[in-house]
């Protein structure tokens, strides 16, 4: 007569799967995430180099840092006309696949997303010896001015929040973050990498690394 399992040597077959899933599926998540990163981190560079080529053609300035918010030369848009797509508006210009939408955020808010990223504009907030303000007129930053770039972000992930109209579309995260502002800080920045404990930031060098918290130091006015 053959003879078949036994109900005990089932459930110790079962056990062992459940270990094996147990400890391979924490390990899988992690290789996923440090992919996502690494793509994150390949964005933010390409998002400088993009702006930096800007810079380079109209004196040392950055593309636009907040209004007009909806067409060029905003920030944003001139990474997408730059990475080829044609048009002026952000109904023209803006995409769900390209190097302005972080994969960790995509994957915690849904493929829908357009922009996940965040300019600094510290020092152009219209605060108190601010030359100007973002949300009052074309404003921007002098790239050839910065001093210590590789100790300064120009980009990092951004959360979706309620800002004051005009408030982007809820397929788009903050796109402009003072680091003076706690409120920023609080609610603009987001945290989708490392257990949604850390978050990534373009330097305006061109390199780009992770961070648990922003360095007191980025709280310096930018030229």
């Amino acid at each position: 007569m053959r003879r078949g399992f036994t109900l005990i040597e089932l459930l110790v077959v079962i056990a062992i799967v459940a270990v094996l899933v147990g400890v391979l599926l924490p390990a899988l998540g992690g290789a996923r995430e440090a992919g996502r990163s690494a793509s994150c981190l390949a964005n933010q560079r390409s998002i400088f180099t993009n702006c930096r080529a800007y810079a380079d053609e109209n004196k040392g300035r950055s593309p636009v840092l907040g209004v007009p918010y909806g067409t060029l030369p905003n920030w944003a848009l001139v990474v997408q006309a730059n990475a080829g797509l044609t048009g002026e508006t952000s109904a023209e210009l803006y995409a769900e696949r390209s190097v302005l939408v972080c994969p960790s955020a995509r994957a915690r808010l849904g493929a829908q997303m357009q922009r996940t990223y965040a300019a600094n504009v510290t020092g152009h907030a219209g605060q108190p010896g601010d030359p100007d303000n973002y949300d009052a007129a074309p404003t921007s930053v002098n790239f050839d001015r910065v001093e210590r770039p590789a100790d300064f972000p120009w980009t990092v992930d951004s959360a979706p929040t309620y800002i004051p109209p005009p408030a982007p579309p809820p397929t788009r995260t903050a796109s402009v973050l003072d680091f003076r502002d706690a409120s920023h800080v609080t609610l603009r920045l987001a945290r989708p990498h490392a257990s949604e404990k850390g978050f990534l930031a373009g330097m305006l060098d061109g390199s780009a690394r992770p961070f648990r918290d922003p360095p007191d130091h980025w709280t310096h006015s930018l030229p």
